[in-house]
């Protein structure tokens, strides 16, 4: 099989949005991609359950050295 160098490589601009070129190749973006998607969203909202659970955590001890103090 005779390639030529045009075959084997091709010349991309450094202006060139080369994402277009690999969408074009099935590649999905992870912004883009529903199970990345899915994964941080499951990720925020644990992390957010996570800093309520500290605060209301931290407002009980508050409130139990609180009261400690006043006996």
């Amino acid at each position: 099989m005779n390639m030529k160098v045009s075959d084997m490589y091709v010349y991309t601009p450094a202006t060139t949005d080369i994402t277009i070129r690999w969408k074009a190749n099935g590649w999905i973006p992870p912004t883009e991609d529903p199970k990345f998607q899915r994964k941080w969203a499951e990720f925020r909202n644990k992390t957010a359950a996570g800093i309520e659970a500290i605060m209301n955590r931290s407002e009980e001890i508050n409130h139990d050295q609180s009261r400690i103090q006043s006996h």
